[in-house]
């Protein structure tokens, strides 16, 4: 108990022995003893040994079995090897003790930090310098004494280790940081005033930040942050600073330049989702899809309204949406796509309207205006930063669309090649019209075209001659016309008979004759005006320069445009002016006939000037030819034919409504004078001002401050007869104007809305009320009015008398209409007179408005002869013979003025007469077709406005509309008639042409198809059009009638909106088609469905001639015959369907396979840039391009069909590995020849859009090829064949696209997202593309599987929940972790990149573990001895790879985590004492004693006594150390007497007993773990020794 004693409690180590203190009984947590039970509490603890006995007695005679003993011993065994096995701590962090190991640095310490700080540059051990590890205040200062002692980087690396874990330790964080730690320490370390000192600092960190990033324990991604965060926070006056950071960033952006353009190719792509037809329109300049987008906003656009849904506005947002882009310096791909639409648009033939250059002039002047805007805005800024060059100037100065008009002009613009193509011609002038009003708003600068085409030599006319002075033969043909005397046309006449002739392409084209062996910049030179302003004089000089040089020439050509300016100008004043009579001034001076040119001479000058010329001259008249006292009426349309023919369109607006702004004036003069033109000539005048606008109202509509100004110049000249029922015919015309602009127009409403809303009203029902024909059978008198009527210009009334009569005497009206239509169809049908009886019954309507329906009634009588007198006007139908051919002409002339001036509705004259006739001879009644036959020919010259007659000879009298007034306003009425009144007049015609024929069409062999060229045709073929039966006839007017550019407009833009307008019981559904086919392809032969599959084969042909200018008339074709099949049986339905989707499938088929034969000679040679552009425009914007954007408009069933078939052609690919070689090399070849085409992708794509049921299928399909490709890649069936290889690659591109169209449906399933990113890895990881073999694939790849894995975490930020952002983030783990086990040790250069995407692993260390030889793992995971172990040797195999951070190794401590000893099978065994030990232990406390003298072996030994025990041997004391010899001897002489006191005996026995007890707890010693390579203390007792893999039984 004296032990127990020395060790009370309050002595206790912290740490106590198991067994308790000595000399006490071991107590155990749970024993028995402490049992509190019932018999323990009554009787006390019952000891029941484990042998029956007596615990002092004797177990001799008890039996114990051997087996249980061994059992109970190995127990013991291998609950000893278990708890000698050292446990796994790699799962441990590092524990530092921070107040043991660390001490913090104050300023008294310094020189203790002095010392340690060369002590860690030193040699000295990390052991040592690990017991006090200095801590400054500021952790960056660590970095400051680091470079000042230099100390080595992989020590200095030790103790930032250390001390970021003191401060992990201090604040207990979880996770430590060290990362960022460690890059903010590096950047904020102290900043030496001594540059020098600076510099030494900064090349210091730089070593350290480098080992330490190779050693794993620095991120590159970090670094470059501070970086970046320093280069931010530089303050002026930090230029070191600078100088250092800006190598480093330097050196970055190098690295980016050189990756950026993969970077946005990259991005590009999964932008649009891998689809190949998306990038390929971004990098050839145009995109397919919003080019087709302009062209359908442009269809369907109203230019004849403007209001707040249909507008120039409105017009600009849909077609360049919200604005420009963000970088407003260059505009974008896009935009060059939509402005080269749009100029192609403003001069295709094959859409229509002079409004479309100005249309397009304002949109790009509205675009340029925004750009400029943010230009301009920029600049500003540039201005405050410092000035610029001056060649930065001019380019800020140019137009921002100067570039794209003038690549416009050097690829696709149209030029002179051919004299005999009309459509040229038509385009050229077109492109004259639209860069004329590019300049004029100011988006093309004429100047710098001019200076770009003298920098690079296209105006060098070395390979031809100069273009022609303008009159080199005009005046040859001027003298030949003076010959001839035709002096006695009238001016008017013979300005429109020229006009005529040009627009019909039968006169000379002057100046354009010689230009066709021109290059193209010479003729768009020559023929470009110029705004003849004062700005533009230097221009025009330059131009002169240019085409006609500075000699003789120049001044010929100025000469010539003085000369027919002042020709013109002496036309219009001459004294036959409107106060003095137009009779002297029509006819020529007989003594000087050279003074007055005809008008017929001044156009044969004119039509020889350019378009240039013509400008120049139409500007000076239009400002110099109108003087004081005003002009005749036919000098005024004059000049308006004039300017209309030199394509001044604006400057004819212009004039127009200068004009009609002086009329006030000139009415008031003519008032001063008592003339008696007050009142007629202005309205006339005005009606002639009018017409021009109409004509041109497209244009008009589109300045809203002209529209204003017409508008109430307008209302000033009919103000008197604004509430009056009767008037004149112009007054009629000027009131129906007025309404159209007003109900035309929102901004009119808004502005005049008080002043003519009320009158709004009248208007309608006065001018555009439905009238009803009359069957009028009155007393006809021969003679009333017969002298007015035989020569309307030569007798002077009044109309207001006339009017009177008539309306009050309905007899006379009946006698008047007989008259006037008896002198129109019989007789010698002068063109003039007849004419002249038109306007003079147009103007007796305007005065008397029932002889409307009179002229309704006659017509309709006429028309329908053959109602035998049901009709009315017996007495008109008895002197005229309706089948007489010669009157028609006349007869439809006379309507047309009509129709012109107001005086019937074109409707009312299609429902009322045209209809019935047609129907009647339809039906095939009884003397139906004269009046049939009259009723085609009233319609061709009012849907045609027919300037010819075709039944007559050349030499005969021209029969037509003698005023272009009235031509205009003809026009006018056309395009005011509804579009039902249109689809009427077809299908009554298309049935009479097809009545006969039963529904065959327009194959007959004597049909139309001989008789498209009629005009081209001699006279003779001509006349037996007339002649021709009424079936031919009646296909040649009804073709006639739809080579109208205008009925074709109209009626395509009708069915657009509304395709049910040939949805018609009178039509069958073959009928309908060919009459679709005919309003849409005029000018072409129709189909002859003939063959296997007809309707396959036309459907076809829709889709092998589509380009962007028929789309509209492919998806009519289509939408009616899907319609006309909806109303029949399904059968029928599929059946079409299918044609479709196989029609589809062939057209691309045949494509690839054209393409593939014309690669071939395309790449033979080089092309220029005007064929280079000319091959991406037709490859991009026709054929199968366009079958896609065709599809989708169609209803959802047909892109299910075409999406079906597509999937049978993508599975017949499938087989590419067939066991002939041959044949798989034609399946290739075959299903290549399909999927090599871009076009295909988008059309699979477009397909899937709402195919949520075939997207998942067509996925399915996808995934087993692609897997299919990978197998037999690995079954190296591509790897011999470079062929098949690449064609494996082509099919494995696609079919990735085809998925990347549809990654919206693979995203949405987490199952799908898995499978697809295991199989793209599955691609690269078996080598099936990697970054040599193809690079570009490689990328697609990679990229989709970057999508796949960074979109598991993406969600809808809108509705997502914190549940559903950790079901992502769990779908994410899971993912990457699949990956991982994928990827497992691979390595590769394609492997690294795919690891990229990986979330960034930390930097770890790799140790290899060990584990016992035959060891397993059971289904828990957890280790245990094979069962064929105990055969095998002992030793270790190679278990597992362990990953350890850096960050938690730590050099010179003793605590092994989180390198564990367990991984290399460490165990505890007791150490085995080695012989030389144990020696040394005996020799440490053996004694000799003294040699004895001889005498002393010679004496007899002494023997004890019996009872005497012997003495005891004396030893040294165990006090003494063997390194002291002196005292040991000095202890061994002293034996003697010390032996002899008994006291000193006694204590010296109990020290040896003390100590000879300690030494045999040498067994039973703590065990403790040495530094490998240390010695043992000499004198103390060995600790343990450590085996790897064995146990060293002592």
């Amino acid at each position: 108990m004296a032990a127990f004693g020395v060790l009370s409690y309050e002595h206790r180590p912290l740490k106590r022995p198991r067994l308790g203190p000595p000399d006490v009984y071991p107590q155990d947590p749970k024993q028995k003893e402490d049992e509190l039970t019932a018999l323990n509490v009554k009787q006390g603890f019952n000891n029941q040994p484990a042998v029956s006995g007596d615990e002092h007695g004797s177990a001799k005679n008890v039996n114990f079995n051997p087996a249980k003993i061994s059992s109970n011993f190995s127990s013991i065994i291998a609950e000893k090897l278990r708890c000698n096995t050292l446990p796994d701590t790699g799962r441990r962090k590092p524990q530092v003790n921070q107040k043991d190991n660390f001490w913090l640095v104050t300023a008294r310490s310094q020189s203790a930090i002095n010392n340690w700080f060369n002590d860690l540059a030193g040699t000295k051990p990390l052991t040592h310098l690990a017991k006090k590890v200095p801590i400054f205040s500021k952790k960056e200062e660590v970095f400051g004494y680091l470079a000042k002692y230099t100390v080595p980087v992989m020590r200095a690396a030790w103790l930032i280790k250390m001390t970021c874990a003191y401060y992990a330790a201090i604040t207990e964080t979880k996770v430590k940081k060290r990362n960022s730690s460690n890059s903010s320490h590096e950047g904020k370390g102290p900043r030496p005033v001594e540059v020098e000192h600076s510099l030494k600092q900064w090349d210091y960190n730089e070593k350290l930040a480098m080992f330490m990033f190779q050693d794993g324990m620095l991120d590159r991604h970090e670094f470059l942050t501070w970086v970046l965060e320093c280069f931010e926070k530089i303050r002026p006056g930090e230029d070191e600073l600078l100088k250092l950071l800006l190598p480093l960033l330097l050196q970055v952006r190098a690295k980016l330049r050189e990756i950026e353009q993969q970077i946005k190719e990259r991005g590009q792509a999964v932008e649009v989702r891998w689809s190949f037809d998306k990038c390929q329109e971004a990098t050839a300049g145009f995109t397919i899809g919003r080019v087709l987008h302009t062209l359908e906003v442009l269809d369907s656009h109203s230019f004849e309204r403007s209001d707040f849904s249909n507008s120039l506005d409105s017009l600009y947002n849909r077609i360049f949406g919200a604005g420009p882009s963000k970088d407003s310096h260059e505009i974008s791909p896009d935009d060059d796509a939509v402005v080269a639409l749009l100029c192609e648009w403003a001069v295709s033939h094959k859409r229509s309207g002079r409004h479309r250059a100005m249309v397009v002039a304002k949109l790009l002047e509205k675009r340029h205006s925004e750009i400029e805007a943010e230009r301009c805005g920029d600049s500003e800024v540039v201005d405050e930063k410092g000035s610029i060059s001056s060649g930065s100037l001019s380019a800020v100065n140019a137009p921002v669309f100067q570039d794209v008009l003038m690549q416009f002009l050097d690829t696709q613009a149209p030029m002179l090649t051919e004299p005999a193509n009309e459509n040229e011609k038509v385009e050229f002038f077109n492109l004259v019209l639209l860069f004329c009003e590019l300049v004029r708003h100011d988006v093309f600068s004429h100047n710098m075209y001019m200076c770009t085409l003298i920098s690079r030599g296209d105006l060098a006319i070395d390979h031809g001659p100069r273009p022609p002075s303008p009159f080199d033969d005009a005046a040859e043909d001027h003298d030949r016309k003076e010959g001839e005397g035709n002096s006695g046309i009238k001016l008017e006449v013979c300005a429109t008979a020229s006009a005529r002739k040009l627009g019909k392409g039968e006169g000379p084209y002057g100046l354009l004759a010689s230009l066709y062996d021109q290059p193209r910049h010479i003729q768009y030179s020559t023929h470009f005006p110029i705004p003849q302003e004062e700005s533009s004089s230097h221009e025009c000089n330059q131009r002169l320069v240019v085409l006609f040089g500075v000699g003789k020439q120049r001044d010929e050509a100025r000469h010539a445009i003085k000369k027919i300016t002042k020709d013109i100008l002496k036309v219009l004043n001459r004294k036959s002016t409107a106060e003095t009579g137009g009779e002297e001034g029509q006819k020529r001076k007989r003594n000087k006939p050279e003074a007055f040119p005809t008008a017929e001479d001044i156009f044969a000058k004119f039509q020889h000037l350019s378009h240039f010329d013509q400008h120049l001259v139409t500007s000076q008249v239009s400002r110099n030819g109108c003087p004081t006292t005003c002009l005749w009426v036919q000098h005024v349309q004059f000049i308006f034919d004039l300017m209309e023919y030199s394509l001044n369109i604006s400057g004819l607006i212009d004039f127009a409504i200068q004009l009609l702004n002086e009329l006030s004036v000139v009415e008031a003069e003519l008032l001063l004078k008592s003339s008696d033109l007050v009142g007629s000539y202005t309205t006339s005048l005005c009606l002639c001002i009018v017409a021009v606008l109409r004509h041109y109202h497209s244009c008009l509509i589109l300045n809203q401050d002209q529209m204003a100004q017409v508008f109430e110049g307008l209302c000033g000249v009919v103000k008197h007869g604004m509430n009056r029922s009767d008037g004149s015919s112009a007054e009629r015309c000027i009131l129906a104007y007025l309404y159209d602009l007003y109900t035309s127009c929102s901004h009119l409403k808004s502005k005049f809305g008080e002043l003519f809303s009320d009158f709004c009203s009248k208007v309608k029902n006065t001018i555009y009320c439905n009238v009803e024909p009359s069957d009028s059978n009155m007393l006809w008198e021969p003679l009333f009015m017969i002298d007015t009527i035989e020569n309307p210009s030569a007798h002077n009334f009044t109309y207001t008398n006339l009017g009177k009569s008539l309306t009050d005497n309905p007899a006379n009206r009946y006698s008047f209409v007989c008259n006037a239509l008896m002198h129109v169809c019989v007789g010698h049908h002068d063109p003039d007179r007849v004419n002249d009886i038109a306007i003079l019954c147009a103007e007796l309507t305007g005065y008397c408005k029932l002889l409307s329906a009179e002229w309704l009634g006659v017509l309709k009588a006429l028309c329908c002869s053959s109602n035998n007198g049901t009709c009315g006007f017996n007495d008109l139908l008895c002197n005229v013979d309706v089948s007489d051919l010669s009157f028609h002409d006349s007869l439809a002339t006379f309507v047309a003025i009509l129709i012109a001036r107001q005086c019937l509705l074109l409707e009312d004259l299609i429902r009322c007469a045209a209809i019935p006739s047609l129907l009647n001879a339809a039906c095939s009644e009884q003397d139906s077709e004269p009046g049939a036959r009259l009723t085609c020919r009233i319609l061709l010259h009012l849907f045609k406005t027919p300037q010819l007659n075709p039944c007559q000879q050349d030499s005969k009298p021209l029969v037509g509309i003698r005023s272009s007034c009235d031509r205009h306003l003809l026009a006018a009425s056309q395009n005011r008639i509804v579009d039902g009144a249109v689809f009427a007049v077809l299908k009554a015609v298309f049935v009479l042409g097809d009545a006969e024929l039963k529904g065959s069409g327009f194959s007959h062999p004597g049909g139309v198809d001989d008789l498209m060229e009629d005009d081209k045709k001699p006279a003779g073929r001509m006349v037996s059009i007339e002649t021709a039966s009424l079936e031919v006839y009646a296909k040649y007017v009804l073709r006639s009638i739809c080579q109208q550019e205008w009925v074709g407009e109209r009626c395509l833009k009708s069915l657009c909106e509304d395709s049910n307008d040939l949805q018609d019981p009178v039509l069958s559904s073959t009928q309908a088609q060919r009459l679709m086919q005919l309003i849409c392809y005029p000018h072409r032969l129709l189909d002859n469905e003939e063959g296997e599959n007809p309707q396959r084969q036309r459907i076809k042909r829709i889709l092998q001639n589509l380009d962007q200018w028929t789309m509209r008339q492919s998806l009519l074709e289509l939408q009616l015959m899907i319609k006309q099949t909806a109303n029949n049986v399904s059968q029928e339905m599929n059946s079409l369907l299918e044609n479709i989707a196989k029609a589809t499938i062939e057209v691309f088929q045949q494509s690839a396979e054209t393409n593939s034969a014309s690669n071939g000679i395309v790449n033979l040679g080089g092309s220029t840039r005007h064929q280079q552009g000319l091959k991406d425009y037709s490859l991009e914007r026709s054929g199968v391009w366009l079958v896609a954007p065709l599809i989708a408009k169609l209803p959802t069933s047909v892109q299910g069909y075409v999406l079906k078939a597509a999937g049978d052609e993508l599975e017949k690919g499938q087989h590419l590995g067939s066991s002939s070689r041959k044949e798989r090399d034609r399946q290739k070849q075959k299903s290549m020849s399909l999927l090599s085409q871009q076009p295909f992708l988008s059309l699979v794509l477009t397909c899937l859009k709402g195919q949520d049921e075939q997207r998942e299928g067509l996925l399915t399909s996808l995934y087993s090829q692609v897997q299919q490709i990978v197998t037999n890649w690995r079954e190296d069936q591509y790897q011999d064949d470079c062929k098949a290889k690449q064609l494996m690659h082509e099919a494995l591109k696609l079919r990735l696209n085809l998925v990347g169209g549809m990654f919206d449906t693979v995203q949405r399933s987490t199952q799908q997202t898995t499978e697809w990113a295991v199989l793209l890895l599955d691609i690269i990881s078996s080598g099936t593309v990697d970054m040599q073999s193809n690079n570009e694939l490689f990328t697609t790849v990679l990229d989709m599987l970057s999508v796949l894995i960074n979109g598991t975490l993406a969600a809808d930020m809108s509705s997502i929940s914190q549940g559903s952002m950790e079901e992502n983030k769990r779908a994410y783990m899971n993912l990457v972790k699949k990956l991982r086990k994928e990827l497992g040790d691979r390595q590769s250069e394609s492997l690294e990149k795919v690891r990229q995407l990986l979330p960034l692993p930390k930097q770890t260390r790799d140790v290899i573990t060990c584990e016992p030889q035959g060891s397993l793992i059971d289904t828990k995971g957890n280790k245990i001895a094979g069962f064929d172990s105990i055969f095998k040797k002992e030793g270790l195999q190679v278990s597992t790879k362990q990953k350890i951070s850096p960050w938690d190794l730590f050099e010179g401590l003793k605590h092994s985590a989180p390198l564990s000893w367990g991984w290399f099978g460490t165990v505890r065994v007791d150490r085995k004492v080695s012989r030389f030990e144990e020696q040394q232990r005996l020799l440490l406390y053996h004694t000799h004693l003294k040699p004895k003298p001889r005498s002393y072996y010679l004496e007899p030994l002494p023997l004890p006594p019996e009872e005497e025990e012997p003495p005891t041997p004396v030893a040294l004391e165990p006090e003494k150390k063997v390194a002291e010899p002196a005292k040991v001897e000095k202890a061994s002489a002293n034996t003697a007497s010390s032996a002899a006191e008994p006291k000193k005996k006694a204590s010296k026995n109990k020290k040896r007993t003390a100590n000879s007890m300690s030494r045999l707890a040498y067994g039973q010693s703590p065990v403790g773990l040495y530094a490998q390579n240390q010695p043992l203390p000499a004198g103390e007792l060995g600790p343990i020794d450590l085996h790897v893999g064995r146990e060293r039984r002592g």
